[in-house]
């Protein structure tokens, strides 16, 4: 007899939606069910019990497992588990942090493009929008950005396929459609990186100060631009030093900013690699911060 009704463990079958579209992607082929349970050691039964909800997969030990052998991260892990995330964002947080990591390896290894040079002109860019929004305070309220672009435009709309996506309404007008229903981390972050499309690649003519468009550094632009949008490398900091250092400073971070975990690894991580000195006020006496001393 058909089972009906919904789940009882809802996020359990999200869980495995998720680990069973990495493995797709990662392999580039179908995978059978019981390929995801073998990674826990299930027979077909527990399989079964798992995908459909009947199985809570909970345990610190399976969630690690799971990570460790899809090489994703174990935060973002617990976070579907727990139903921090839904199997869309997670699967999208995923993605970008892949894209992330290809970007800054592509472009380093091509070295033809001076990244410190790169970025700074992005940051100051970026600094300039910030400034004119009067953002003090993360985390950073999108519409308010939109505002100083009239060429773009923002729709919430019914998608299953994406978080959003540009619509070219006619030449030099565009409008961002993202899905309706609360405005997740993941969302707002896909919004701005259509947006930084749009400035990069549609629309540059429009801003002389980016220089001449090079398509081996476009994306590193593009991802510099929303990381920096997002979460500015001195408010990140800024907001560091106030945070309880017993506590996980990433995920405090990225929830402060409403952003996803690997914009910040990536802002956090420049700052490492680059060790350079940014002013920290909190409330107090004015703090020197360097990357070495981020790392401890």
């Amino acid at each position: 007899m058909k089972r009906s009704g919904a789940a009882k463990f809802p996020n359990s079958v999200q869980l495995f939606k998720f680990c069973q579209k990495v493995l797709v992607t990662q392999r580039g082929s179908k995978v059978h069910d019981q390929e995801v349970g073998s990674i826990l050691g299930f027979n077909p039964s527990d399989c079964s019990h798992w995908k459909r909800g009947e199985k809570n997969v909970r345990s610190v030990f399976a969630l690690a497992k799971l990570a460790e052998a899809l090489s994703v991260e174990t935060t973002l892990i617990h976070d579907v588990a727990s139903g921090q995330v839904g199997l869309d964002e997670a699967f999208y947080e995923w993605t970008e942090s892949n894209n992330i990591k290809k970007t800054v390896s592509s472009v380093t290894e091509d070295g033809s493009a001076d990244l410190v040079s790169i970025r700074k002109r992005v940051e100051s860019f970026t600094a300039a929008i910030l400034e004119q929004v009067e953002f003090t305070t993360p985390p950073l309220y999108v519409p308010e950005v939109l505002r100083f672009f009239a060429f773009a435009s923002t729709q919430p709309t019914d998608m299953m396929d994406k978080l959003s996506r540009i619509l070219r309404i006619k030449p030099g007008q565009y409008c961002i459609q993202f899905r309706k229903g609360d405005l997740r981390p993941q969302t707002r972050m896909s919004m701005v990186k259509d947006l930084a499309r749009i400035i990069f690649e549609g629309e540059r003519k429009r801003f002389p100060e980016l220089g001449a468009s090079d398509k081996v550094a476009l994306a590193y632009e593009e991802m510099v631009f929303t990381a920096s949008l997002l979460a500015p490398k001195q408010m990140l900091l800024q907001e560091m030093v106030k945070l309880d250092s017993r506590k996980n400073v990433i995920s405090e971070l990225a929830a402060l900013f409403w952003v996803p975990k690997s914009l910040v690894c990536f802002q956090m991580q420049d700052i490492l690699r680059s060790g350079e000195r940014t002013v920290v006020r909190a409330n107090g006496p004015t703090t020197e911060v360097r990357g070495a001393e981020v790392a401890s």
